[in-house]
């Protein structure tokens, strides 16, 4: 069977991140889930990576800092550029 992903519109990105920080159908709410999903969305890379970083992988660098790690799955290294807010 061939299953097809429809990338979510910007509404629906927008909702899941706010269901998740508020709370929902007498789920608690889990700004750390939501928190990661920003995350993954914005620079793409993937939960398992995300679930391992550390605070001494965003590094200042001048007047910016930058975030530095090494992909589990390719064993790529990566750097952003952290934004500010």
């Amino acid at each position: 069977m061939n299953k097809t992903t429809v990338a979510l519109t910007q509404e629906q990105y927008f909702e899941i991140i706010n269901t998740l920080r508020s709370g929902f159908a007498g789920q608690r709410p889990a700004p750390h889930t939501a928190n990661a999903l920003v995350i993954e969305a914005n620079i793409g890379i993937r939960v398992s990576d995300i679930v391992k970083l550390k605070l001494t992988d965003i590094i200042q660098d001048g007047n910016r800092h930058r975030l530095n790690i090494t992909e589990q799955k390719t064993g790529k290294d990566r750097v952003f550029t952290v934004p500010l807010s």
